[in-house]
């Protein structure tokens, strides 16, 4: 199968750049995340989860949170901001 985050890590020289977590914004509709070590906060305005090495904050509007997998994630809703802290 097809891993586009596998695909990029072969072309990228340093991979120390994307080894944290790996997160798709889709047209601030859905966020695709991969690298997550747990979740922090999960509001329908607010979610947060752990990567490794810091918190990601994902503000907006009728948030919704779907684990894929252990490490990946879905947040789907209307997406207004992404910051890592």
């Amino acid at each position: 199968m097809f891993n586009f985050f596998d695909e990029l890590k072969k072309i990228i020289k340093n991979e120390k750049l994307i080894e944290k977590y790996n997160i798709v914004n889709m047209s601030g509709k859905i966020l695709y995340v991969e690298g997550h070590t747990g979740i922090c906060q999960l509001s329908k305005e607010i979610i947060s989860f752990k990567f490794k090495g810091g918190v990601i904050i994902v503000e907006g509007k009728d948030l919704i949170l779907n684990e894929l997998m252990d490490k990946t994630l879905k947040i789907t809703g209307e997406i207004k901001k992404i910051e890592a802290v």
